[in-house]
């Protein structure tokens, strides 16, 4: 087994392809949210999310329909990354809200990689708390730069992991 979960919920391949460049760093386990499992969760010390915000502001929906799960394992003491893909163009005043719906469910992990803004114009994000964002941030479809955003967050993130 990987030292690593990497979970991703994707409605197109847009989260699935940020979670495979994340996890070519990373000597890691890659899974759809669809086939998430409390023992996935039990079984990885070290976790990261991927997800994207869908209609208003909310949480693919797969990986919405797993919350329970993940509130039902157990993440004391565990480390977690949060990534998020959404629209800045379409969304503007929802730019990465689902992010959030991670927040109640997480208690006892240790979360890792907050964002500073890389720039991005929006009108509003619940993600971006006390001037950063709970974890990496994206737009793949207007931000021609965003592998190497990505690249530097992983790196970042390493001495984490």
């Amino acid at each position: 087994m990987a030292n690593i979960g990497i979970v991703f919920g994707t409605n197109n391949v847009d989260s699935q392809t940020v979670a495979e460049k994340i996890a070519a760093n990373f000597d890691s386990d890659l899974l759809n949210a669809k086939e998430l499992t409390v023992d996935f969760l039990n079984n990885h010390e070290k976790l990261i999310f991927v997800a994207s915000t869908h209609k208003y502001g909310e949480l693919q929906q797969d990986f919405k329909a797993k919350l329970d799960v993940v509130a039902e394992a157990d993440l004391k003491g565990k480390t977690l990354a949060l990534a998020g893909l959404g629209g800045l163009e379409k969304h503007p005043d929802t730019f990465c809200d689902g992010l959030v719906e991670f927040l109640p469910v997480i208690r006892g992990a240790k979360l890792v990689g907050a964002y500073e803004n890389p720039g991005y114009k929006f009108e509003n994000s619940l993600s971006l708390i006390n001037g950063k964002f709970v974890g990496f941030v994206v737009d793949i479809h207007s931000d021609n730069e965003w592998e190497q955003k990505l690249g530097s967050w992983v790196s970042s993130i390493k001495s984490e992991f």
